[in-house]
This record gives C-alpha cells, sequence and structure tokens, in this order.
C-alpha cells in the first residue's frame, strides 16, 4: 500500500483518526481471541514488526532460516503471501511468480522451503505432515490462537516513525508498548539509531534483546554512480544504506509498496538505463524478485541492474538460541 501523506506529521486529519485507530485495533484484538486455539506440533517462530511495512521482518527471517540450518535443524517459512492469488497451502516452486505467491515469501524461498496460505494454521497442518522440524512464519505475530509460538519483534533504528500512531491514524500496527509486550525477544536492526524511549520500555518490560550486524553486499558492481529504484515499504531505507555505503545517489525512482512492474514499467527502466554504463540501476532483493519472463521476457532488464542484497548476522548468539 501506499503511505497516506497525513502519515508524515501529526495534523488533523491523523489526529481525526485516532478513534477509528483504537476501534480498529479492539476488534482485532478480538478477532484473534476468538478464533479456535491452535497448538502446532512442530516449534514455531513468529517473526514480526510493529509497523505497516518497511519493518525488516524478511532479512531477519531469511537470518533466523540461515541460522537454524547451521545448528543442524530442517526448518521451513511459512507466510500468507501479501497480493498472492494461492489461498491453500502451497509450497512455493520456481514455477511460481510474485502474482501466486507475493514477493516476500518468493524471495524467502530462495534460502528454504516456503509455504503459503491465507489460513497460517491450514498450512502449518500440512507441513506437519512433512520432516520439518522448525516453522519461522513471517509475521502471524499478533495472531494469540497459535498458543505455543515464540513470538520475536524486530525494531529498526533505520525505520523513522513519522507520527508514531496507530493504524488508520499512523503506520504503526498497534501501540508500541502493547507489541513489545507480547514479544518473548526483541531483534535489533541498527541499534545505535533506535530512539532510548524504545530502548527504556524494552528494559521496563524485561525482554531479551537480541543485537545484530548487518552487512551490504553488491551483487554484481561497486560502480559508484546509481540510479536507485524500489518499490518497499520504507524506500528511504534503501537510499540510505546506498549513500551511507558511499553510493553516489543520481536518481531515486519509488514505486509503491509490493508493486508488481509491468512491461512498461520495465521497458521505461531499460531505456533510463541506455544512458548509462552497465548496473547503474540498483534496486532491492525484494525488488528484483518480482521481474520474471513474463514482464521482461527477454531478461534485458535483469542482465543490466544491480541488487543490494542484506544480510543480517546475530552477534548475541547465546540469547538467539534461547528460543531456538
Amino acid at each position: 500500500m501506499n503511505r497516506p501523506f497525513f502519515w508524515k506529521d501529526n495534523g488533523i486529519l491523523s489526529s481525526f483518526l485516532i478513534p477509528i485507530s483504537f476501534i480498529y485495533y479492539s476488534i482485532s484484538k478480538l478477532h484473534y481471541y476468538l478464533k479456535k486455539k491452535y497448538i502446532s506440533d512442530i516449534p514455531i517462530v513468529s517473526v514480526g514488526s510493529p509497523l505497516i511495512g518497511g519493518g525488516g521482518k524478511t532479512p531477519v527471517v531469511i537470518a533466523i532460516l540461515n541460522f537454524l540450518i547451521a545448528n543442524q535443524k530442517n526448518p521451513c517459512a511459512l507466510a500468507k503471501g501479501y497480493k498472492g492469488s494461492i489461498k491453500i497451502p502451497t509450497l512455493i516452486n520456481n514455477k511460481h511468480s510474485v502474482k501466486d505467491v507475493g514477493d516476500e515469501p518468493l524471495l524467502i524461498s530462495k534460502t528454504i522451503d516456503t509455504y503459503v496460505s491465507k489460513k497460517r494454521k491450514d498450512a502449518l497442518e500440512v507441513i506437519k505432515n512433512n520432516n520439518y522440524n522448525f516453522v519461522v512464519m513471517d509475521d502471524g505475530f499478533r495472531d494469540i490462537s497459535i498458543l505455543n509460538k515464540v513470538n520475536l519483534l524486530v525494531i529498526d533504528g533505520n525505520t523513522k516513525l513519522d507520527n508514531n500512531r496507530p493504524f488508520p491514524s499512523g503506520e504503526l500496527l498497534g501501540i508500541t508498548r502493547k507489541t513489545i509486550e507480547i514479544s518473548d525477544a526483541v531483534i535489533l536492526l541498527n541499534d545505535n539509531r533506535i530512539p532510548q524511549k524504545i530502548k527504556k520500555e524494552i528494559e521496563a518490560l524485561n525482554k531479551i534483546k537480541i543485537n545484530t550486524s548487518i552487512n551490504y553486499v553488491f551483487r554484481h558492481s561497486s560502480v559508484r554512480d546509481r540510479i536507485a529504484f524500489c518499490g518497499i515499504g520504507v524506500p528511504k531505507k534503501f537510499f540510505a544504506s546506498l549513500e551511507d555505503l558511499g553510493t553516489n545517489v543520481i536518481e531515486k525512482i519509488t514505486f509503491s509498496n509490493h508493486h508488481y512492474y509491468s512491461r512498461n514499467d520495465v521497458y521505461s527502466l531499460i531505456k533510463i538505463s541506455r544512458k548509462f554504463d552497465k548496473y547503474t540501476l540498483i534496486t532491492t532483493a525484494k525488488d528484483y524478485v518480482r521481474f520474471n519472463d513474463i514482464n521482461d521476457p527477454k531478461r534485458e532488464l535483469r542482465e543490466i541492474i544491480d541488487v543490494l542484497d542484506m544480510e543480517v548476522r546475530f552477534e548475541d548468539v547465546e540469547s538467539l538460541k534461547k528460543f531456538l
């Protein structure tokens, strides 16, 4: 979704929506409370964010999966597949596209077996009949009907909250303190940029903090001048990361979050690229998986764009092991 203009401040429209925010929050909480309870036969880790998009969940999910694999576990991933057409439990394969399963599950599936399903419990029933001993859920953090899961909350210091209000008045999925409260531990990205107020709330609620470091890698080239484009929750995070790495971003092109690139979009990007050296255009890994043989049939765009890959590394391994 596109971020509404009134999320940028605490203006009249945002303030007007505050009562609706609390009604929405209460109904959402009641919805999960009334759902039939479910106990999984397999350990579940749910990775959540306090934000609607752009919270840093997906790279953390991939990092947890890699950590489990390195520790001789056999995990799989589970996601709802936002904007994907598939509704029933499905194991992603190389024939699926972003239109089928959504961009985040498609990206995660490059690492490990990944299931999508609009109903998580249906997928868990399928998963338990296979040879997995861990499930990592991309979201599902607030689904209290799944009783025996570990909730890991991701807070990214590079995500600056514009008005710090709950949806629809702002970009928060709930009241920050309440979100921290239902977590078992908090994974911190870019810890040095996280506001002290949030750190104090984590400490006051006696939550375990898991620190991380982030390694950025240019997939193809280290050329300095770049044209950056993306369609993610918080585009400014991507642009800022490039600039922090010493990149000269000469143009920034923004699409809506989870944007499906049409052939016209692809052609426009190819047209821009012709004025510059190969790999001048750069995007995110999440955007790259949205290009396929339908919108880029001759692989013209995929052959000339670079990708900034992001790898999350856990610094406090012992704290993480308590939950895995």
